[in-house]
């Protein structure tokens, strides 16, 4: 099978330059399961190195991560995550790091994409583009690139050349490669009752700041990723989420609907609409998330997308 796909989807991938000829504008792509954008260069500690090589370690950063109190630390220091695939741009580099915008990642911090540094070594020149994707709908499935197996995120979006048997062939930073069917989808059709169940896979899941894996995720990470896995791009954060989609009255809330909470002016949290009164939340770093009744102390507002 692995012949067959490298027959076939020879010069499929769009290869760019080697890393070291990155400059601003350059395009590139994630080329680990989950990368970590951070607001500085090489400002992470030696705890979180797991987090910062190629391939990257996220079930050993989470292990690291042992107390609230190193958790509340990443939430002045990370910007966002990025997932195997994802395209970027470069903005800047500086030394063994560059700052890229992630174009999927909508934010008004830069309209390119959301911006942070990340180091080189978890990336790779070029893009990777075509009409139809497959997603991720394990939480950690699983793809066969250049004679590896590469462990990476639900929500973890690749283009499709086709379906063959129950595998599809699909374009990779690193080449051609393959994946399960059962393990991916093309992406599911929105309705409130999926995403609301998307979303409850994942209760149990450490709350990790900036983070949109099924390795840890924050409040609008969670949000950010269920929509995504159902072919839909909305903003990156709480308060950007806050500012697009329908408003929608307290008493017509609808399962799958967007709960914010905050103020008019600034938007700090976001949960999921559940029915029943309850809602979905990744709540913060001392917590995981959970499945609880709708609080409405704080609440700002709601948005149907």
């Amino acid at each position: 099978m692995r012949v067959l796909v490298a027959a076939v989807l020879a010069g499929a991938a769009l290869p760019g330059p080697t890393t070291a000829a990155l400059q601003p504008g350059s395009r590139a792509t994630i080329d680990v399961a989950v990368a970590t954008l951070w607001k500085a260069p090489a400002i992470h500690r030696p705890l979180d190195r797991p987090s910062t090589t190629n391939p990257v370690d996220p079930v050993a950063w989470s292990r690291n991560l042992a107390t609230t109190e190193l958790r509340v630390w990443l939430d002045s220091h990370v910007q966002t995550q990025a997932l195997y695939g994802q395209n970027v741009v470069v903005l800047a580099r500086r030394g063994a790091w560059a700052k890229v915008a992630v174009v999927d990642e909508p934010d008004p911090q830069d309209p390119r994409g959301y911006p942070g540094w990340v180091p080189l070594v978890q990336l790779k020149s070029g893009t990777v583009a075509g009409d139809r994707y497959v997603v991720a709908l394990a939480r950690t499935p699983s793809v066969d690139v250049g004679g590896r197996t590469l462990v990476v995120s639900y929500g973890t979006r690749l283009p499709l050349v086709r379906w063959t048997g129950d595998a599809a062939l699909v374009r990779t930073p690193d080449g051609p490669g393959t994946v399960a069917g059962g393990d991916w989808s093309e992406p599911v059709q929105p309705s409130g009752a999926s995403i609301v169940a998307q979303a409850k896979r994942f209760i149990g899941v450490h709350y990790l700041w900036g983070g949109l894996s099924a390795w840890g995720f924050d409040c609008s990470g969670l949000v950010w990723d269920v929509y995504r896995a159902h072919g839909m791009t909305i903003p990156r954060d709480a308060d950007p989420q806050f500012r697009h989609g329908t408003p929608v009255a307290a008493n017509a809330l609808r399962p799958g609907d967007l709960l914010f909470y905050g103020t008019q002016r600034y938007v700090h949290h976001v949960a999921i609409y559940a029915g029943d009164g309850r809602m979905v939340e990744a709540p913060d770093s001392a917590h995981s998330v959970r499945l609880v009744p709708v609080r409405w102390r704080g609440f700002a507002g709601a948005r149907r997308y």
